[in-house]
């Protein structure tokens, strides 16, 4: 049973399922019947789309020390059963998503899974570093999802909320390959920090973390409000900026894993501020 937990990618996926509720939230949705759905609907879809990567790289995790005690490469689950386990989340999860929610979220539940699944992880993964800018829309689609169900449409603010979780997540994701850049050199996995060198991956992935952090407080400058809210924003911006900085200036693996861990909080912080900011209308 812990296995398919695993498979579900629970350290991940609940940041996105926090990003749809937190749309929904500040589009003006309360704590009422369609939350719940929204948690349910964005558990089976995100946990579906997971568990599929699992089943489509299990021959890449095999090869990388970071993955290779995963349920697939490790042999305690089956790939026909990780299979049947992932399409049976996932078409539940968007299934659900039109049935209880409505057309409009209930695509973008599926175009989530879609960017996730399929754009990031069968087409893009192994041929191009632009693997996770393209399959990065997929957290655009959860927020978006959430926040049409609570606004009724999507507009402008939504669109600029929603593109905070798309330009954390490549720097993000590269700081962290930084660290294994010689396990996905070893799979022959493009990510960016594998193929460039140290210097030019350091400059290029600490740059875009500061460029995502000034996004974050730009957006809540904005669209938000309060204090509270503020000062949580504040607080995640200035950690990664300067976590950012002290990478740049030493270019060691410890600097950039330090910035790996100090940045990763700024979204989630984000995400609760607009919540605690209520509807923006």
């Amino acid at each position: 049973m812990k296995s398919y937990l695993v498979l579900l990618k629970p350290r991940v996926i609940w940041l996105l399922i926090l990003a749809a509720v937190a749309g929904y939230i500040y589009g003006g949705g309360g704590l009422d019947q369609r939350l719940l759905w929204l948690l349910l609907v964005s558990f089976l879809s995100v946990g579906g789309s997971a568990a599929f990567n699992h089943y489509w790289e299990r021959d890449i995790d095999a090869l990388m020390a970071r993955t290779s005690r995963r349920p697939l490469p490790s042999g305690q689950i089956t790939p026909e059963k990780s299979l049947v386990y992932s399409l049976s989340l996932s078409t539940l999860g968007i299934a659900l998503g039109f049935l209880l929610l409505g057309p409009l979220p209930g695509f973008f539940v599926f175009l989530g899974w879609f960017f996730y699944a399929v754009i990031y992880t069968m087409w893009l993964k192994r041929k191009t570093w632009l693997n996770i800018v393209l399959g990065g829309f997929a957290g655009n689609a959860v927020f978006l999802g959430g926040y049409v169900l609570g606004r009724g449409t999507v507009d402008i603010p939504a669109l600029l909320l929603s593109f905070a979780i798309y330009l954390w997540i490549p720097s993000h994701i590269w700081a962290l390959a930084y660290k294994y850049r010689e396990d996905y050199r070893k799979a022959g996995v493009p990510m960016l920090p594998a193929i460039i060198n140290e210097k030019k991956a350091v400059a290029v992935i600490s740059l875009l973390n500061i460029a995502s952090a000034v996004y974050i407080l730009f957006l809540y400058l904005a669209l938000g409000r309060g204090v509270v809210g503020l000062a949580l924003v504040l607080a995640g911006v200035a950690a990664s900026i300067a976590s950012s900085i002290y990478a740049i200036a030493k270019k060691t693996d410890d600097a950039m894993w330090k910035m790996y861990k100090s940045s990763s909080p700024i979204l989630t912080l984000f995400l609760i501020a607009l919540m605690l900011s209520g509807p923006y209308y």
